[in-house]
């Protein structure tokens, strides 16, 4: 039988500290990798809340100008124009500029702005919320006319 001298059993052990070392970074870049996947996922799934919460505003003012008179619905970008418009569908003036809860059970601000711009009304529909201190908005802006 052949003995293994010093050099040999040195190499192995440099072998192994090279290959626990790449599999440390390998695992790292991993964790990283999946880290960043799953907060993207959740600013995605925040930000698609978002566009529907502002979809839905835009439906609701759409149902206000179809159950008023246009009159009526012009006086809505009096004073301002700024509204804010909770889940329950409820209109009130925005006297906070822009601080509108949506509900208590959640993070997301909704304010209606109407603007008489003849012969429409522009209106934009903002949408906010926070997460981690990262403050988030999505607007949709649209304008509606007198077809009656």
């Amino acid at each position: 039988m052949k003995r293994k001298d010093s050099s040999e059993s040195g190499q192995t052990l440099l072998e192994l500290v090279v290959a626990i070392g790449v599999v440390a970074i390998v695992i790292t870049a991993l964790v990283a990798a999946v880290t960043a996947s799953l907060r993207y996922s959740r600013a995605t799934q925040l930000r698609s809340r978002g566009v529907k919460y502002a979809q839905e505003g835009l439906e609701l003012a759409r149902k206000l100008r179809d159950i008023s008179t246009w009159d009526v619905f012009q006086g809505y970008a009096v004073g301002g124009g700024d509204w804010c418009l909770d889940e329950s569908g409820t209109w009130t003036v925005d006297a906070s500029s822009g601080a509108c809860p949506l509900s208590a059970s959640n993070n997301f601000w909704r304010t209606i702005h109407f603007a008489w711009n003849d012969p429409t009304m522009d209106v934009t529909v903002r949408v906010s919320w926070g997460e981690r201190n990262v403050p988030s908005t999505v607007e949709l802006k649209t304008y509606f006319t007198h077809w009656k």
